[in-house]
């Protein structure tokens, strides 16, 4: 199909479809409230004796539509109103149309100058309460017109007609949530209309009570309005007092599980959970501040429920927070919503729309902060009673923390590894740090750092078990401890890998003396459970100043020699500066992506993926990029390997992570319902945290988790199985779906993939580039294509760049694939552009969805 012919600005018309069938949807509703109302709207009031103007009818309106209650049920907070009054009040008191102006008039008061609500909401809004009252007005006069207003009749008319609006209202809610997410429920609609709110009946009863008594003494208006306030009021203060019992209920209960909790980790699971329970909060954390240095020790609850630990120096938008908060002491307050421009830039960072934080005290002074974000249902924002609440959840959190062991604790966990019991990688870094600050000054020769990596530990973990394996790590760390006795400093960076700090020394030869006597601990056989397990090291060494004067630098000297000894027979290797005539672009680019990351400028593109058999589009491949300022396009295989050993793969992770989903809700928002396909690195595999990242940002983006797909090469897998299998199983828990990439190039075995929870392979582009009729190639994607069929997995070939490639793995039986014949990487906003004119050129059906 010809391009030009595409009708004018068709991305404008998908970005607004939502708005344009809401406002159809209005228009319907405004046609069906003519229809309904028009044949009634002359009758009289049924009650003769008072004739209620509409100015009246408006005020009692939106005093009920102003003062609703705001119910927490479960995860949402729901609005109750008693509408209802007003309503039947008018039925029998005023005629249709004065009862149709005041309630116009009252609720669009409420809703311009009380919720401030958009345009588009208001008209709707509007066009639904017109359809509610022109139904009630008809069912009123249908089941009871032209009667006494004591009549039975007449007062089962009462009834039926707010009922029936109320009918109303929710199929035209079920309507426009159906517009913008996509799904329509047909039960949730039934069972509403069927239960309703069950308050109605009560407030419907008061209603007709206030008639008869109208009816037989008119003057009792003002007895009336009064019992109505009272109650009204009454009714508010009985709702915000059952909230106060129950928040009081959980704080006893809070109170006794902090008290009672032998363990820290219990101790702080039940804080942050009950800190999220009564504030109805997303999130919740612990900040301390763990040293002088300006360090913060993070405790956060997980989706999951599991903790999560970081050490790091704080960021500039947390050093705001902490100065105010520890620094002044005083609690902060920041609503959904503010203008303040530190708040907003906090919120911004935190990915949050709201927060409390309060200072969590202890005897000698502020020990952190407490903070909870993001307050459940879009009703109601933190206020001045939640800060308070918060306040005594800190209260009882400061009184089983005062302890000072347990303060000590804390702050053990959060810089030693908890298995060995070594120092982690954050107490490493600050134990680097100062000692190449003495050499700086003058005041200390030099330093070395050695990297050790355990050479046989997956044969150890695939034969024995992860059970083993941990054993032996704790044996490793005991040895090395042992062997470089107090002058040096051993910490476990995760893994295998361990690191040897030793400070004041600038001796090359004295540092080699002490690396090999590390090597020789490890010679002697480790007993594990009757058994005698050989395991050998590969240790690489770096001097300061000689090598690096940074921590960051030694460490990726130490370990670009501790590869170098893994390729040689030596063992042991001292950095070259020779053999890395790469490596000063290498550290600019670590200094380089940090900036990218932080300033946002690490982007997505995206790859068709094409079901074989038709040609239709049934998902992309999310591929990073990189396009700096001045060094241009760097390719992913450069920066990658950058960013797994500089420590920030986490944080591209996450990057890429959210573009992609904010990138399919977009998609999904114009119609579009497809899946996106995102690369793990085997470091990613190895975060403990990705399972609650990946759940945060599916929720953070409303996208299904069966539109993400996470692919894992065979090789990560295979770094740590037991690890990166359960790991592996938890993503699949959550929906996600999982793929192997790079198939055929690892080991590409039939109970290797009977251990992995996946759902397709990948056929790596080395196949399928060259593929043809007599190559040996064919008959390896052949045998792969046949192991996926067998075993009930999806087959994808990447790679593919003619249509006679595209045309023979299709013969073969593979199912998907992805190239440059059928589509090449584009930017996110072009995707939907491309998809349109390529079902269009095509001839074939594209896969969409209409939301």
């Amino acid at each position: 199909m010809d391009v030009d012919r595409t009708p004018p600005r068709p991305a404008l018309l998908r970005r607004v479809r939502p708005t344009l069938l809401v406002v159809a949807l209005t228009l319907a509703l405004l046609t069906l409230a003519a229809l309904a109302g028009i044949p009634f709207m002359a009758e009289p009031a049924p009650a003769a004796f008072l004739d209620l103007p509409w100015w009246v009818l408006a005020a009692g309106f939106a005093a009920t539509e102003a003062c609703v209650f705001h119910l927490q049920i479960r995860r949402e907070a729901r609005t109750v109103s008693i509408s209802e009054l007003p309503l039947v009040l008018g039925l029998f008191l005023a005629s249709p149309v004065q009862l149709l102006i005041g309630r116009l008039a009252g609720s669009a008061a409420i809703f311009v100058l009380h919720r401030r609500s958009s345009l588009l909401k208001t008209v709707f809004n509007l066009a639904m309460i017109a359809l509610q009252t022109s139904v009630a007005v008809a069912v009123f006069h249908l089941v009871g017109g032209g009667r006494e207003v004591t009549s039975s009749l007449v007062w089962l008319g009462g009834y039926a007609g707010p009922i029936a609006a109320n009918c109303v209202a929710s199929i035209a809610l079920a309507l426009v949530i159906a517009v913008y997410e996509g799904d329509l429920r047909i039960r949730p609609i039934l069972r509403n209309m069927v239960s309703g709110d069950p308050a109605a009946p009560l407030v419907i009863t008061v209603g007709l009570v206030a008639v008869l008594s109208l009816t037989v003494a008119p003057h009792s208006a003002v007895l009336l309005l009064l019992t109505g306030a009272a109650l009204l009021l009454g009714y508010r203060g009985y709702a915000a007092l059952a909230d106060r019992h129950l928040n009081t209920e959980r704080l006893y209960r809070f109170a006794q599980a902090v008290t009672s909790a032998p363990e820290v980790d219990e101790t702080l699971r039940n804080v942050l959970r009950e800190a999220r329970e009564l504030l109805h909060a997303e999130r919740a954390e612990v900040a301390f501040v763990a040293s002088d240095g300006g360090d913060v020790a993070h405790v956060r609850l997980g989706a999951t429920g599991r903790l999560g630990r970081s050490s790091e120096a704080p960021a500039p938008a947390d050093q705001w927070l902490l100065s105010r908060v520890v620094g002044d002491g005083e609690p902060l307050l920041i609503t959904r919503g503010t203008r303040d421009a530190d708040e907003r830039r906090w919120l911004d960072a935190q990915v949050a729309r709201e927060a409390v934080a309060v200072p969590l005290r202890g005897g000698t002074g502020i020990l952190g902060v407490l903070v909870v974000t993001d307050r459940l249902g879009d009703v109601r924002t933190y206020a001045e009673d939640d800060v308070r609440l918060l306040e005594t959840v800190a209260h009882h959190t400061s009184v089983a923390l005062q302890n000072g062991k347990l303060m000590d604790q804390l702050r053990h966990d959060a810089l030693h590894d908890a298995l060995t019991g070594l120092p982690n990688r954050a107490a490493l870094q600050r134990q680097m740090a100062a000692a190449l600050e003495e050499v700086a000054d003058g005041r200390s020769p030099g330093a070395a750092v050695m990297i050790l990596d355990l050479d046989r530990f997956k044969e150890v973990n695939d034969t024995l078990g992860h059970q083993h394996g941990d054993l032996l790590l704790v044996e490793v760390g005991t040895r090395l401890r042992t062997a470089v006795g107090p002058a040096g400093f051993v910490a476990r960076l995760g893994g295998d890998e361990f690191a040897i700090l030793l400070s004041g020394i600038d001796d090359e030869d004295r540092a080699v003396r002490v690396g090999r006597r590390l090597l020789r601990s490890l010679e002697q056989p480790v007993p594990l459970d009757g058994l005698e397990v050989e395991v050998g090291g590969s240790l690489g060494l770096a001097m300061a100043p000689a090598h690096a004067t940074d921590p960051a630098g030694l460490l990726k000297r130490a370990d670009m020699a501790m590869y170098d000894a893994k390729a040689s027979t030596g063992g042991l290797r001292l950095y070259e500066p020779d053999a890395d005539s790469d490596n000063p672009r290498r550290l600019m680019l670590v200094s380089e992506l940090r900036t990218a990351l932080s300033h946002g400028r690490i982007e997505v593109h995206v790859q068709p993926q094409g079901r074989l058999a038709t040609g239709e589009t049934v998902g992309v491949e999310a591929l990073v990029r990189w396009n700096h300022a001045e060094l241009g396009f760097i390719p992913p295989d450069e920066f990658i390997p950058v960013a797994e050993r500089s420590g920030l793969i986490g944080l591209v992770t996450t990057r890429v992570l959210d573009l992609s989903l904010a990138a399919v809700a977009d998609w999904r928002r114009q119609g579009v319902d497809l899946g996106v396909a995102v690369n793990l690195s085997t470091r990613s595999l190895l975060d403990a945290d990705l399972v609650d990242e990946v759940s945060r940002l599916l929720r953070r983006h409303g996208v299904p988790a069966s539109r993400l797909t996470l692919e894992v090469t065979e090789g990560s897998v295979m770094a740590d199985p037991a690890r990166a299998i359960a790991l592996l199983h938890q993503l699949r828990a959550l929906g996600v779906r999982l793929s192997v990439d790079d198939f055929g190039t690892g080991y590409s075995s039939l109970s290797y993939l009977k251990s992995l929870p996946v759902d397709e392979v990948k056929i790596d582009r080395s196949f399928v580039t060259n593929l043809s009729g007599q190559n040996e190639d064919v008959a390896i994607v052949r045998a792969i294509v046949d192991l996926g069929r067998h075993l009930g997995l999806e087959v994808v070939a990447e790679g593919i760049e003619d249509q006679p490639t595209w045309d023979l793995l299709s013969s073969m039986g593979c199912d998907l694939g992805q190239g440059w014949h059928h589509g090449r990487p584009m930017p996110t906003a072009e995707f939907v552009p491309w998809l349109r004119a390529h079902a269009g050129s095509a001839g074939q059906r594209p896969a969409l969805r209409v939301l």
